[in-house]
């Protein structure tokens, strides 16, 4: 017994190194070193590596005992191929694994506004009461953050990596452009406008709304429809990054909002004001003419509750 179970060993051993050799043998004659670099947009051959396995399977002297040996060298070489053609196709996930990237979150509260730049070049202002979380440095072919909240950017471009803006479950994706996001938690709505550029933005189970510069679009949260906008000014929307405050034909509820973000303050305001909208320059005004200002616009009276303020009235 002792005798059968040495030779068991002894073959199994000689075929390991027959399958260590013929995958050396395999890995040489890839020239490795002299192959390119491969990029994000490289192919992994995997015909050609099937091809140079058999090749290899089949200039092996044939022997009657060891007919089942060449398979089973066979089986481990196409294992080899199959582990080497998935590391390939995951790689960045490998990668991921491996070495992770740090994420990182940069915030505003209130009544501040801030900027930063991103490791593409990419430029970000965010709006009061905002989060941005995103990567320290960007790999694979897309460029991914996150926005709770107002932000304006200018992403550098790069033809071969997307740059993606997730709000929840609605994602705004552009090559390289300006445009302003607003998707304050509270509300009921996502609104992208474009600059400059081409940007898509896509929500789940609708079809992606492309807009080109002075397009607008409302995406509903919940519904997810989209009602698209021509001929909007930009840049009095996006003026808050450079300190100015200008509405245009805007919902009461969403001046409100972003004088919340502007004053840090609440404002509280009867439903029958709901469907008035605003149009006015507010740029450099204090918070009590603003209030003052707005109270005359939709025929009511605004009073202060402590910090806060109430605002009633007949309507629009």
């Amino acid at each position: 017994m002792r005798k059968f179970t040495f030779l068991r060993k002894k073959i199994q051993a000689k075929d390991r190194a027959l399958q260590e050799k013929l995958v050396h043998h395999y890995f040489d004659d890839l020239q490795l070193n002299q192959q390119p670099a491969a990029g994000e947009d490289a192919g992994f051959d995997s015909k050609e590596v099937y091809n140079r396995i058999v090749t290899h399977i089949d200039a092996m002297p044939v022997k009657r005992a060891g007919a089942g040996k060449k398979w089973m060298v066979a089986a481990s070489l196409f294992a080899v191929a199959s582990v080497a053609t998935l590391g390939f196709y995951n790689r960045a996930r490998i990668q991921d694994i491996v070495s992770p990237i740090a994420q990182k979150q940069f915030s505003t509260v209130n009544g501040q506004v801030a900027s930063l730049t991103l490791a593409d070049g990419t430029k970000v202002w965010l709006n009061g009461g905002s989060k941005l979380s995103y990567p320290e440095a960007f790999r694979g072919n897309k460029r991914e953050i996150t926005l709770t909240g107002e932000a304006f950017l200018e992403v550098a471009h790069d033809a071969t990596k997307a740059f993606i803006v997730h709000t929840g479950s609605i994602r705004t994706q552009v090559l390289g452009t300006s445009f302003n996001v607003k998707a304050y938690a509270e509300d009921s709505f996502v609104k992208v406008d474009v600059v400059t550029g081409k940007v898509g933005v896509v929500a789940a189970l609708a079809p992606t709304v492309f807009l080109t510069p002075a397009q607008e679009v409302t995406v509903d949260k919940k519904s997810h429809s989209a009602v698209t906008v021509k001929g909007i000014d930009v840049a009095a929307l996006s003026g808050w990054k450079d300190g100015d405050f200008i509405v245009k034909n805007m919902p009461l509820p969403e001046v409100l909002n972003a004088i919340k973000h502007r004053f840090n303050v609440l404002i509280k305001a009867d439903a029958n004001l709901t469907k008035c909208s605003i149009s006015a320059n507010f740029t450099n005004v204090s918070l009590q003419n603003v209030m003052r200002i707005i109270a005359k616009l939709v025929k009511g009276k605004v009073s202060a509750d402590g910090q806060d303020y109430q605002l009633k009235g007949k309507g629009c």
